[in-house]
């Protein structure tokens, strides 16, 4: 349980409470100390540790802090990330993403340039092939002609 307004003055840090439940009743849970010094109530079924941490809404950054709750995960030493801290990474993310995505899209633009171009040279030198062989030809002809005059 979490009571952000502190309205019941008892509990770990006289705002958070744990139980674990069973058919006949509910057990209390004792307090886990975190490395960072704060208590918390650690979940059997979760294997994490409930602890109330205060923060900055995101809203008003340097304004009055607010209690939330948090969870600690024991087996890797690290925090999950809360509401606004996973919204915030997948915003991250999406912004990584849709530059990854618009690199490759410059990238593929510029292949293409460059193919467009490779063709063009390629047109271009079929082009003066072919303009040279009908020399070589009108040559040939020229050459065919005067030794028919001789």
């Amino acid at each position: 349980l979490f009571d952000v307004s502190r309205e019941a003055k008892s509990g770990v840090g006289e705002e958070l409470w744990g139980y674990a439940l069973t058919p006949e009743s509910r057990e209390p849970l004792g307090e886990v100390a975190l490395p960072s010094g704060k208590r918390g109530v650690r979940s059997a079924v979760l294997g994490l540790v409930a602890y109330v941490a205060e923060r900055t809404p995101p809203s008003a950054p340097g304004e009055t802090w607010m209690l939330t709750m948090r969870w600690h995960d024991p087996a890797t030493g690290e925090d999950l990330p809360d509401h606004d801290e996973s919204r915030a990474e997948a915003q991250a993310e999406r912004v990584r993403a849709d530059t990854a995505e618009q690199g490759l899209l410059e990238e593929r633009a510029h292949r293409e340039v460059a193919q467009a171009e490779a063709r063009a040279q390629r047109a271009r030198a079929d082009t003066a092939q072919s303009e040279v062989e009908a020399a070589q030809r009108r040559i040939a002809e020229l050459e065919e002609r005067l030794r028919d005059q001789s």
